[in-house]
């Protein structure tokens, strides 16, 4: 409008014409079937990310998300790339700095795996009364030890299984034992 000469007021808050009050169902069915198949460019949703920048959602709002997104599951590209998106400096809680203790791509082949076995493949438990972890076959310290092999080649899924809390000891002190699928580092 600033454009054309034409004078324009701010339509936010009690200036706006549906102030207090909320569209018809048959106005908002209009408008996203006319929002159907519509490209949204990069720079258009960088300018409406800093549009939202320091809001925060009225507590109704986050339950009536939450409500709607319940029993909902998401494809595991989907897992790793929501997971990825708020790792290291993405994430708020971020304080500078890494743990250094597993390395990159721990977290992801983490959770890929234990979506892959779902329960202890030692003794069969679902995870109901004591958690599940995942353990390295060859133990991620032969991985640190050998200097020509990356740290992240030890979460290999092929390297991996799931175990409960009562085997996974077992496992790390040798009286339960899997062969893994990898080459251990030299």
């Amino acid at each position: 409008m600033q454009k054309r000469g034409i004078e324009a007021r701010e339509l936010v808050g009690e200036n706006h014409p549906l102030y207090g009050r909320e569209r018809d169902e048959e106005t908002k069915a209009k408008i996203s079937e006319s929002m159907q198949g519509r490209e949204i460019t990069e720079t258009h949703r960088e300018r409406i990310a800093e549009g939202h920048e320091g809001r925060t959602l009225p507590e109704a709002v986050r339950e009536r998300i939450s409500a709607s997104l319940s029993g909902r599951t998401v494809s595991r590209s989907t897992r790793r790339r929501m997971s990825e998106s708020t790792t290291g400096e993405a994430n708020p809680n971020w304080q500078g700095g890494y743990s250094h203790r597993y390395g990159d791509g721990w977290s992801v082949c983490r959770a890929f795996v234990l979506d892959r076995d779902e329960r202890c493949q030692a003794c069969g438990h679902e995870g109901e009364d004591r958690l599940l972890d995942v353990h390295h076959s060859i133990p991620v310290r032969r991985f640190r030890q050998a200097s020509d092999t990356a740290l992240a080649e030890a979460h290999d899924p092929r390297n991996l299984v799931v175990l409960c809390r009562r085997c996974h000891p077992k496992a790390d002190n040798g009286s339960l034992t899997f062969e893994s699928e990898i080459d251990p580092p030299e």
